[in-house]
């Protein structure tokens, strides 16, 4: 059909086909039983592949296993944020602390007063 040059012209119809293609409505559905009969034929001629469809026992694995997932990522969340820092050396602890008080005094030596102008 691709091949027809020609355009279609109203005059080619008879009056009978006409009233038969005005009778057709635009949004035409087939038979359910025509339905199914092709996609019977189709499929007995390896035209149409089997629908797969999840079964339950697959649905409710996937969900056991998602399930497994999240509840191993929360525990490990959980155990991770209450985990305590190694324990320090005393000798450590003592060295920061002097560091901090020697800076906390040399920025109370040096105490400025700043104006700031909007």
């Amino acid at each position: 059909m691709h091949d027809d040059q020609r355009s279609f012209d109203e005059n080619e119809w008879t009056a009978e086909e006409r009233a038969s293609l005005a009778a057709l409505s635009a949004d035409r559905t087939p038979p359910s039983a025509l339905k199914q009969r092709t996609v019977h034929a189709l499929r007995d001629r390896g035209q149409l592949g089997k629908r797969s469809r999840f079964s339950t026992p697959m649905i409710l694995g996937l969900l056991l296993a998602a399930s497994v997932v999240f509840v191993a990522g929360a525990l490990v969340g959980y155990v991770a944020a209450n985990r305590r820092p190694p324990a320090m050396p005393e000798r450590a602890v003592a060295v920061t602390r002097s560091v901090a008080q020697l800076d906390s005094a040399d920025s109370a030596a040096q105490r400025t007063r700043h104006v700031v102008w909007y």
